[in-house]
C-alpha cells in the first residue's frame, strides 16, 4: 500500500520522526486491559474480501507537516498496515480483531479501519471492466482515511454494530474503452445509506452484505454533449434518466 500517494493526500509533505536507531517505532504492544474490536464479515458467493486496512495514530510520536510557507508543525504520528481476515472453518464467515489501545513506545491508538470487498475476478461480469471495491470505514477518533472511498460522511453509532445492505452490480459506460464495475448500495450522500461510522463503545462489528449478482443495473452516458444526464437500464429492462451517476435505489430494491 502506498498511503502517502493515495489515501493521505490531505497530509502533504509528512515525515515520520525516527527513534535512536533511525527507524520508526511502529511496534504494537496492547496492554492486558486493552479494549478490542471484533470484525465479522459474511462473505457473499462470487465475492472476495480484501485485507482490512488499519490506521493507528500517536500523540507521543509526532509527525511533521509543512505548510505552504514551508513552516513545520507537529501532528499525531501514523501507523498504517493491512490485517487479513481469517475464515471460520469452511463457512462464509470471516473474522478478525484489533486492539483499540495499541500500546508500544508510541502509545498507538486506533484511529480508523477500512473493510472492503469486491466481485471475484473470475466472475464473467468482471471481464473487460475496471473493478472497484465496495468500502466500509469505521472511525474511532477524528478522520484518518480520506473521503474518497464512496462511503459518505461518518454517522454516529454507539455500541455493537450490525450492518445489512443490499447491493446490485452496477456497470458504468464512460466510453467504449472505459467501463467500470462496482456494487451499488444506495447513494451515500444520504445518511441512511452511508457506509462510514464514528464509533463509540463498540466491541463487535457485523457486516452482512446481501448481493444480487443477477440484478445488474447499467449506466449509459448521454448521446449529446449538452445532455448531462446518464440513463439507467434496470434489471427488468426499464430505462430512465438519472441525476449524476446514481440509479434509483428504491426501484432496485423492489426488483431484488
Amino acid at each position: 500500500m502506498n498511503f502517502l500517494n493515495k489515501n493521505y493526500a490531505f497530509l502533504p509533505f509528512i515525515v515520520l520522526l525516527y527513534g535512536c536507531d533511525n527507524t520508526p517505532d511502529r511496534i504494537l504492544s496492547p496492554p492486558q486491559n486493552a479494549k478490542w474490536v471484533d470484525v465479522v464479515f459474511t462473505l457473499p458467493a462470487d465475492t472476495v474480501l480484501l485485507p482490512m486496512e488499519v490506521l493507528y495514530r500517536s500523540d507521543k510520536c509526532k509527525t511533521v507537516r509543512y505548510n505552504s510557507s514551508n513552516e513545520p508543525h507537529n501532528i499525531p504520528g501514523y501507523n498504517d498496515f493491512e490485517k487479513p481476515f481469517g475464515q471460520q472453518g469452511s463457512s462464509n464467515i470471516w473474522r478478525t480483531h484489533i486492539a483499540i489501545d495499541g500500546g508500544g513506545k508510541c502509545q498507538w491508538q486506533l484511529n480508523s479501519i477500512k473493510v472492503s470487498f469486491k466481485i471475484a475476478d473470475l466472475n464473467p461480469l468482471v471481464q473487460g471492466k475496471k473493478g472497484f471495491a465496495t468500502n466500509y470505514i469505521f472511525d474511532f477518533d477524528d478522520y484518518g482515511f480520506s473521503d474518497g472511498y464512496g462511503t459518505g460522511k461518518a454517522k454516529e453509532s454507539r455500541g455493537d454494530l450490525h450492518i445489512k445492505t443490499d447491493f446490485f452490480p452496477m456497470v458504468t459506460h464512460l466510453d467504449e474503452n472505459d467501463i467500470s464495475l462496482e456494487f451499488f448500495g444506495g447513494e451515500t450522500g444520504y445518511e441512511k445509506w452511508r457506509r462510514r461510522y464514528k464509533l463509540h463503545d463498540t466491541q463487535k462489528i457485523f457486516i452482512e452484505p446481501n448481493v444480487h449478482l443477477t440484478k445488474v443495473v447499467t449506466l449509459i452516458p448521454p448521446d449529446q454533449t449538452e445532455d448531462r444526464d446518464f440513463s439507467a437500464i434496470y434489471p427488468d429492462g426499464s430505462t430512465e434518466k438519472i441525476p449524476y451517476i446514481y440509479p434509483n435505489y428504491e426501484k432496485l430494491l423492489s426488483m431484488k
